[in-house]
């Protein structure tokens, strides 16, 4: 989401994710983004998240943060 510019905050400057995307052909087990994610945890590196509705028309593909 950091990625994503703030039109209403000029200030906010975008930021990526870092390294290289997957293989497409032979994509990561589990969540595609877990290599570069610095929140991936155990159950993102074994289990494809489902997508689920966050908001109208807005949905995601990730594990629920565990406290």
């Amino acid at each position: 989401i950091a990625a994503v510019p703030d039109i209403d905050n000029p200030a906010h400057r975008p930021r990526g994710i870092p390294g290289s995307i997957p293989n497409l052909l032979k994509p990561p087990a589990g969540c595609r983004f877990h290599p570069r994610c610095a929140l991936a945890t155990d159950i993102c590196r074994g289990t494809k998240p489902a997508l689920r509705d966050i908001a109208p028309a807005h949905r995601v593909a990730c594990h629920p943060a565990t406290p």
